[in-house]
């Protein structure tokens, strides 16, 4: 998935932007959770980013690979809403915008968490179908065990061990690669 271009996601020169967003919606919104702390900014940045590609799709180039496409146009907005909070911000000069600048990115927490989330994404992509599923269901689109138990004909006993096992293998994974699971 993470080599697919622009073009491998046409059919008769119409962009599926449905199939993007399926694809990458996760992986986007895991970005924009990393980065911050207010869910309705979350959700209208999200949706942003695929209107965006939808709006600009005549206009790209088509060989250009869409997940880093994606990252570039989240890394904008977030920024963009960033210079937005700081405007609504009065300051008195320059060094009280640089000190608010810098307690807002704290580049070394935000390496880490990026790090964090690529080992997970890797870990997801390494998960049978049936775990991906679930794991994916529960963490990222934030569903309750009996609508996962409902929508994949699953029982919820199975459901509630397979999230226990996939926890542990994450939290493996994350040690590994020398990170607590909690931090």
């Amino acid at each position: 998935m993470d080599n697919k271009t622009i073009a491998d996601f046409e059919n008769n020169n119409i962009l599926n932007i449905e199939e993007i967003i399926e694809n990458y919606n996760s992986y986007i919104y895991t970005i924009l959770k990393n980065s911050m702390s207010n869910s309705e900014d979350i959700e209208e940045i999200l949706s942003d980013v695929f209107m965006i590609l939808w709006k600009n799709y005549e206009k790209i180039d088509k060989s250009i690979k869409v997940k880093p496409y994606l990252v570039g146009i989240t890394r904008n907005l977030i920024r963009k809403k960033y210079r937005i909070l700081n405007v609504k911000h009065t300051m008195e000069n320059i060094e009280d915008y640089e000190n608010e600048i810098s307690d807002y990115i704290n580049i070394e927490v935000l390496v880490e968490k990026n790090e964090k989330s690529k080992i997970i994404s890797n870990t997801i992509d390494s998960m049978k179908e049936e775990e991906k599923q679930i794991f994916i269901m529960f963490y990222y689109k934030s569903k309750k065990i009996k609508e996962i138990s409902k929508e994949l004909n699953i029982s919820e006993a199975k459901i509630k061990i397979t999230l226990h096992r996939l926890r542990k293998f994450v939290k493996k994974k994350l040690k590994e690669r020398g990170y607590d699971y909690g931090k």
